[in-house]
Parts: C-alpha cells; sequence; structure tokens
C-alpha cells in the first residue's frame, strides 16, 4: 500500500501485512514525524449492493471509451460506489447501448471510433425519450497543464471533465448530475477507520490521495501507449505488428482532432465557412501535428497521412452539418 507523511508529505511503500489491528506507528526518515497508519478493512470478493435510491435502486452508469484499460480504471474508481457500470469501445455501439438501456448516467470520450462522441450527443438530444440521460464528456488527451480552458461548447452534454480529474471528481459529479446526495462515504474518500488524532487522519488522506495519483498514472500510460509507436529500429515489422501500429496512428489522429474541435468550436465552423480553417487554427493544429509526430513511428508517418485525412474527415462533416 502507498502511505504518505502528514508532516513533509513523503511517500512510501508499506507491506500491509505488517499493519496490525490497531494500527501500527511509523517514523518518517526525511522529517521525522511519528504517525500511525491503520489497516485498511477487507472487502468482500462480491460487496453487497448498496442502495442509493428509495426502494434500492442503483445508478446505471456507461463509461464510453476505446480503450478496455480506460474503462477498467475507471470502474475501479467507481467500485465503491452503488453504481451498475457497463463499458462500450465503439461509438455507434455506445448510442444503441444508451437507446437500449437508458442509463442514468454516460461518461462520453469525445474521440469514440465510428461515431464521435460529440455526435453521440447531439443524437442524444435530439430523442425526446432520452431527456433523462446525462452526458458528461471527457477530453482525449491526458495532459492535467494544456488546458486552461473549458470547452466552448458542450454539443448538449451536461457536464465535462479532463482525464486527470476522473478519480477525484468523477463520483461526485455523477451524484450532482441525478440530484442526489451521496450517502455517508460515498463520492468522498472514505476514512480506513475512526483516526485517534488529526495526524492519522491526515495520513489517511494522503493514503487516499496517493490512491488517486495512481489511477491518474494508470490512465496517462493507456493513453500513451495505445497512441505511441516505438521508432522504427526497434520494430520487428510484421504485418500485424504493422497493423497495429496503424491502429495506434489513426486512433491518435481522431484523438488530436477532437479534441481541437472540443475547444476551439466558434473558430472551426468559422474557418469551414470561410475557407480560413488551418489559418485559424494554425498554433492548435501545429501542436496537434507536433504531438503526432512524436507518437507516430517514421514509416508509419511516410505510409499514410492519417492526421490529414482526420482533419479532411472533420471538415467534410461539418460542412455537411452546416449546409455549406
Amino acid at each position: 500500500m502507498q502511505i504518505a507523511c502528514p508532516g513533509c508529505k513523503a511517500h512510501y511503500s508499506f507491506d500491509e501485512n505488517r499493519i496490525a489491528e490497531g494500527g501500527v506507528k511509523l517514523r518518517c526518515s526525511k522529517c521525522r514525524t511519528i504517525f500511525r497508519v491503520m489497516k485498511r478493512p477487507k472487502q468482500s470478493a462480491e460487496p453487497a449492493a448498496q442502495p442509493l435510491l428509495a426502494g434500492g435502486t442503483r445508478v446505471k452508469v456507461i463509461v464510453a471509451n476505446e480503450s478496455a484499460a480506460f474503462c477498467s480504471a475507471v470502474c475501479k474508481v467507481l467500485a465503491n460506489e452503488p453504481f451498475d457500470v457497463s463499458t462500450y469501445h465503439d461509438g455507434r455501439d455506445t448510442l444503441s447501448a444508451i437507446e437500449a438501456e437508458r442509463p442514468a448516467v454516460v461518461l462520453l470520450d469525445v474521440a469514440l471510433p465510428s461515431m464521435y462522441g460529440f455526435d453521440i450527443c447531439e443524437e442524444v438530444r435530439k430523442n425526446p425519450s432520452l431527456d433523462g440521460v446525462k452526458l458528461i464528456l471527457v477530453a482525449s488527451i491526458y495532459d492535467k497543464t494544456k488546458y486552461k480552458r473549458t470547452p466552448e461548447s458542450l454539443y448538449g452534454a451536461d457536464a465535462y471533465i479532463e482525464k486527470h480529474h476522473i478519480p477525484d471528481a468523477l463520483a461526485t459529479m455523477i451524484y450532482r448530475l441525478i440530484g442526489v446526495e451521496p450517502a455517508a462515504g460515498k463520492g468522498l474518500p472514505a476514512p480506513q477507520s475512526a483516526p485517534a488524532s488529526d495526524r492519522e487522519a491526515d495520513a489517511e488522506q494522503l493514503s487516499a490521495d496517493a490512491e488517486q495519483e495512481s489511477a491518474r498514472r494508470s490512465m496517462q500510460r493507456d493513453e500513451e501507449r495505445g497512441t505511441t509507436n516505438p521508432p522504427t529500429m526497434e520494430r520487428g515489422g510484421g504485418a500485424a505488428e504493422h497493423s497495429e501500429d496503424q491502429v495506434k496512428a489513426r486512433r491518435l489522429a481522431r484523438i488530436i482532432v477532437s479534441d481541437i474541435l472540443l475547444y476551439n468550436q466558434a473558430k472551426v465552423e468559422e474557418g469551414i465557412r470561410n475557407g480560413t480553417f488551418y489559418e485559424l487554427l494554425k498554433d492548435d493544429i501545429n501542436e496537434g501535428r507536433a504531438l503526432y509526430a512524436r507518437r507516430v513511428g517514421t514509416e508509419i508517418a511516410i505510409s499514410r497521412a492519417y492526421l490529414d485525412e482526420a482533419f479532411d474527415q472533420l471538415i467534410a462533416n461539418k460542412r455537411q452539418e452546416m449546409n455549406l
């Protein structure tokens, strides 16, 4: 388990099996602060359902992202909540599931294959029978320092979240959207046991923070693995491997284009209407091209211009939507 000193905030790995029922006192090797760490309560393999609404109803949540690893990470983040979570990895499959399952909340990646998250939002909002479905858009690029602004449009979604905020903010956001106060300990980091002092409470909170940071790192690694090809000289060069590299390149191109659209809707539409798309979005496009060049191997980049194709497809789709 990960523990943190309440004095200097230093993090350590500690064997949980060494913790007695009453906890164990530790001394920080850096600042010499003494603090107590409590054993986390054991969870059964199949925890009992915890009703949230009247009549024992649980909250149905859909998580839609191309990456199975990302969906798994989100399921772990929500594991202690009274949510029934199902996952989907394709845009059209997600829309069909929303229509069939009528979930309370959908966490919707903007760069889903076959159908962008934006388009799913707009289709859902056209259907009066789905008025009660709450939609949360999630940006595709994992970068907690890049974006200091909110999207220009949520395309009919009810909320927006960036990947690095999912571990600490998603559960609370879901409760807020459905208009229900979480039960005691729900939607918030739960204390492991009753603390004997403020320092012990701080240590428990820092331990929860460490778990959230671990989830963030897992999501970041997943995105980078799913969109990054190794240098050409490091690859064997088989046909299957080449195909996997192409899938990664197409996925990264779709992610870059969808994030540019998310944060620049007005400029995108103005540029498409006036034929100045590449001039108006020059800075964002150049940044996207630089990211693409860093993550996509030279061989794949030369073999096919996936990013240019993604931009062309975006322009064609938007021209059709705008009746141009």
